[in-house]
């Protein structure tokens, strides 16, 4: 017969006693702060001038020139249609990878959530 796993009240509801135990021993909390700064480097990434919300623009006013036969409206002779869709989605990458090691860091967290 297993042990039902206890649960506890805290200010933010019922959480596993076992897990509160092991993440009070080895998470650190400070983490979710480093977030916030990556996420504040991120948001910079996706908004800066020639950030990805830029180059998604660029990238489509490209595409709806070629696909479409719209008229110009990004400049030519600097990057071809196929490089900007390799340098955005290497962007994207980026920033995908970087919200992944967030998730990473915050998962730990769901264990707290109380076994039925």
């Amino acid at each position: 017969m297993t042990k039902e796993h206890e649960t506890i009240k805290t200010a933010y509801g019922l959480v596993d006693n076992d897990a509160l135990k092991k993440l009070q021993q080895e998470f650190d909390t400070s983490a979710l702060l480093t977030i916030v700064d990556e996420l504040d480097k991120v948001i910079d990434l996706l908004r800066s001038e020639d950030g990805l919300r830029d180059e998604i623009l660029r990238l489509h006013g490209m595409a709806h020139t070629v696909l479409n036969g719209a008229g110009l409206s990004v400049p030519t002779g600097e990057d071809s249609l196929p490089e900007m869709v390799f340098d955005t989605i290497s962007c994207v990458q980026r920033v995908v990878g970087i919200m992944r090691g967030w998730q990473r860091s915050i998962e730990p967290l769901e264990a707290l959530g109380p076994k039925e």
